[in-house]
């Protein structure tokens, strides 16, 4: 086994048997300095946010219409801003540290919408 295969981080280990860590994050290292706080997609805070934002659709899709793309993505990043994202450190855009806020979250995931995926 290679070392970096050794390097793998353990889903399973972060997060199966701690539903805390489900709820609230788990740090996760993408770079030497940069580190984002995720949370589980099934957290409660996360299914919350789909759901209120998916509520206006509900009539369309009872009546087997489907979201606009357009509607839809923009509901994905916002999930992904507002509440799977729960923190980061260690974030720059164009030089600036950014503090992280959902607005912030938003924006660099427009910006880098392969991030999100």
């Amino acid at each position: 086994m290679s070392n970096s295969e050794n390097a793998a981080l353990d889903l399973v280990e972060l997060f199966n048997t701690n539903r805390e860590s489900e709820e609230d994050g788990v740090w996760m290292n993408l770079h030497p300095i940069t580190d984002f706080k995720v949370r589980a997609f099934n957290a409660k805070a996360v299914t919350d946010l789909r759901e209120k934002l998916m509520k206006p659709f509900q009539t369309m899709l009872r009546a087997g219409l489907k979201i606009p793309e357009d509607k839809n993505d923009e509901i994905g990043l916002k999930v992904i801003a507002g509440a799977v994202l729960a923190d980061w450190k260690g974030v720059n855009i164009g030089g600036e540290a950014v503090t992280f806020s959902e607005a912030a979250a938003y924006t660099l995931l427009e910006k880098l919408p392969k991030l999100a995926n």
